[in-house]
């Protein structure tokens, strides 16, 4: 009978612990935008909807603050493999010019929610929080691929498996789409245009020929 009691008070704390969270969480999308104050979703939290890859916040965060504005598409297609989760890499990441920008940009949106979360009283650590939704390592491959490089070229730029960049870059390409249909829900057309255009840089040669095994 005792252990019975015990059972349910451990009911009603994990069952008060996910309403608390579940408040505070209520708590940053209204901070954000991405619901009012009687919990009625806006704009931005029916553009982050059409996202199920990556972190949906970050992402929509990017696309309505401006950061993906003055990216070409092959930057944009190099920033969004940020958000792929792949294999990783024991080699030191060497970014050209023209992405160190973007990836801080980046990180930074990715800080300042993380804060946010904080400040509603979800337990995190900022900058695990940032390096878990942030993976640059395969930014320049993809940057490179996007402008033309070969497969051959790309492969002797990181020492991640063959295979495994192709599955990201198949990813990559379906999390662009889902860029694409956020953008044109959130009225944004040049961005769903630089999300196609990005999408279309990628899809070539083997990274997209039909398997052997089909």
């Amino acid at each position: 009978m005792a252990f019975s009691f015990h059972l349910k008070e451990i009911d009603k704390f994990q069952l008060q612990k996910f309403r608390d969270e579940l408040k505070n969480r209520s708590q940053v999308l209204k901070k954000l935008g991405y619901i009012d104050a009687d919990g009625v979703v806006q704009l931005k939290g029916r553009a982050a909807c059409l996202i199920d890859t990556g972190d949906e916040l970050l992402v929509t965060e990017l696309m309505l603050n401006g950061t993906f504005n003055n990216l070409d598409h092959h930057q944009t297609a190099a920033l969004a493999s940020c958000f792929i989760p792949g294999d990783k890499t024991n080699e030191q990441i060497h970014l050209r010019a023209e992405l160190t920008r973007p990836l801080q940009q980046l990180q930074d949106t990715a800080r300042r929610i993380a804060e946010i979360q904080r400040e509603c009283k979800l337990e995190l650590d900022i900058e695990e929080y940032v390096e878990a939704a942030v993976r640059p390592s395969l930014m320049d491959v993809i940057y490179c691929w996007s402008k033309g490089a070969t497969f051959a070229e790309v492969i002797q730029m990181t020492d991640i498996f063959e295979g495994s960049i192709i599955r990201l870059v198949r990813r990559l390409d379906e999390f662009l789409n889902q860029l694409k249909a956020a953008a044109h829900a959130g009225g944004e057309v040049d961005l769903e245009n630089k999300f196609a255009a990005a999408s279309e840089s990628l899809r070539r040669g083997i990274m997209f020929a039909n398997s052997l095994y089909l």
